[in-house]
């Protein structure tokens, strides 16, 4: 059986420096992430997979800004609220017990654990679980997933939870 580690590793993006970065802040481009997660450029939606993908292996959020931020250039960007959607998930084993492997709307696999945590937020006037994702990004849990989840949700006195990595994360 594998670790969590390990499992992390396997579904990870190859991890970039960016705290090592220090790039020259180089204005604003006109892309903008909408609440759906979908990518658009000066009003025009940006349909082609790879160019997402890319773009999104170096989105980073500082502070309460967005960037797409290189070795030598940072340039701000509009995100409405998360750049990502956990859109399906599943279950892993590992030695550490039973995972929460959520998958986003770019297909990429992340794991609910202590260092990814969910978390709830105000989404339109209601409480929503996100998805704590590397570089200050996150993710929004969507309506079916919230769903399916809490049909396997246990509860105690605070609230109704999911188990993952033996830790419990709240959904509300």
């Amino acid at each position: 059986m594998i670790s969590l580690s390990e499992l992390s590793k396997q579904l990870s993006e190859p991890s970039k420096p960016f705290d090592s970065w220090q790039p020259i802040h180089c204005g604003e481009l006109p892309i903008v992430i909408n609440h759906e997660g979908k990518w658009f450029y000066d009003g025009s939606e940006i349909t082609r997979p790879a160019m997402v993908k890319l773009f999104s292996s170096v989105l980073c959020k500082e502070g309460k800004q967005f960037y797409l931020k290189t070795p030598v250039e940072k340039i701000t960007i509009t995100v409405d609220d998360a750049p990502f959607i956990i859109v399906d998930w599943r279950f892993d084993n590992t030695v550490q017990g039973q995972v929460l492997c959520c998958i986003d709307n770019l297909a990429r696999q992340w794991l609910v654990s202590a260092q990814q945590p969910l978390y709830i937020k105000d989404y339109k006037g209601s409480k929503v679980p996100y998805l704590k994702l590397p570089y200050g990004c996150s993710a929004r849990v969507s309506r079916s997933v919230f769903y399916q989840w809490a049909e396997k949700a246990e509860s105690d006195k605070l609230g109704y939870f999911i188990k993952s990595a033996k830790k419990q994360f709240y959904l509300s």
